[in-house]
């Protein structure tokens, strides 16, 4: 068999395992193979097992993916381990594995390391991983969209659209279609399509900090940054990264540096108005708030949950300040 029987994705993010799986069939001239999708969530029924080790009647081949492989029982990893001992030609497993990422990098299950069907993939590279879209990858990302659609941007479009892109390829990808109509036959992408987009992160932070410094209900709009965030002690870092690069811009425009923040019109004008409403002294406490928190939790005085709630009453207080008695 000159393609691999079997190949592990680890990935979270569906859009790109879809992806990824697509280029792969193509690779190996399987893009006609007949695509049959489970669920690992759901007990695998026997067809499952037919399509990895029985020949069709007709020949025909087959790509199998199993979407949240991750999810598997013990006895069920043993048992695949076995099958695909016995693999059909005629069969191509996609085997995803779709856990969240964390430091100690891709989330591949223990059991899983022990099996044969591993080892052996180990040692043929028959996996792909990728921790999704990031502020890294995204660039990748954009790059390769503009290649295969032969878009055509400066460098400051580039830079700005990754920034104002979802970390999510699915969304993503709609975002990128809507641009390329806008592009029009030229194909050319300007800063001012730019803003059709949906801005998620940004825009969040943008609204949280124009919402508290208008006097907008605390508890409201607390409510709605945190429900963002699923994971307590990764969500006090993800906060002040988020506020960090909002003061950062908010604070050259303040300052005659606007021509440095790479943001689309509109987006640049709003954030102007908001840099001159909130003014310099409280731009700079935000800087200072946001030191505290991280020292606090990487010096181990204080836990990221003790962080978070020190953090968010700073921030409250700030903005509770009558902007009559700061100072410019």
């Amino acid at each position: 068999m000159s393609r691999p029987g079997y190949i592990f994705l680890t990935c979270p993010d569906a859009e790109l395992l879809h992806n990824r799986i697509t280029e792969i069939l193509e690779s190996n001239n399987a893009s006609d193979f007949e695509k049959k999708v489970y669920w690992a969530d759901d007990e695998l029924p026997s067809q499952f097992w037919d399509d990895l080790t029985l020949q069709t009647l007709f020949g025909s081949s087959k790509a199998i993916i199993l979407r949240r492989a991750h999810t598997l029982k013990v006895a069920t990893w043993k048992t695949l381990d076995k099958a695909l001992s016995s693999l059909s030609d005629s069969s191509f497993l996609f085997l995803c594995l779709e856990g969240k990422w964390d430091k100690k990098g891709a989330p591949v299950p223990a059991v899983l390391k022990k099996r044969n069907c591993w080892k052996y993939a180990e040692k043929q590279k028959w996996f792909w991983n990728s921790a999704g879209l990031d502020e890294k990858s995204i660039t990748g990302f954009v790059n390769k969209w503009s290649a295969q659609n032969s878009i055509i941007m400066d460098n400051a479009v580039k830079h700005a659209l990754t920034k104002a892109l979802p970390k999510d390829a699915r969304a993503a990808k709609l975002e990128l279609d809507k641009l390329e109509l806008a592009a029009g036959p030229e194909k050319k992408l300007l800063m001012d399509h730019l803003s059709l987009i949906a801005f998620s992160e940004e825009m969040n932070f943008f609204e949280f900090m124009s919402s508290m410094s208008q006097g907008g209900d605390p508890v409201e709009i607390w409510r709605r940054v945190l429900t963002n965030h699923m994971e307590k002690d990764s969500m006090i870092f993800m906060l002040t990264a988020s506020l960090t690069r909002e003061a950062r811009a908010l604070w050259m425009m303040l300052h005659g540096e606007d021509s440095s923040v790479r943001l689309p019109p509109f987006v640049k004008k709003q954030k102007a108005a908001l840099a001159q409403r909130i003014g310099a002294a409280r731009i700079a406490k935000i800087f200072d708030i946001v030191m505290e928190a991280e020292i606090g939790i990487k010096t181990g005085n204080r836990r990221p949950d003790q962080a978070l709630e020190l953090l968010v009453a700073a921030l409250t207080n700030l903005f509770a300040i009558q902007p009559s008695n700061r100072r410019r």
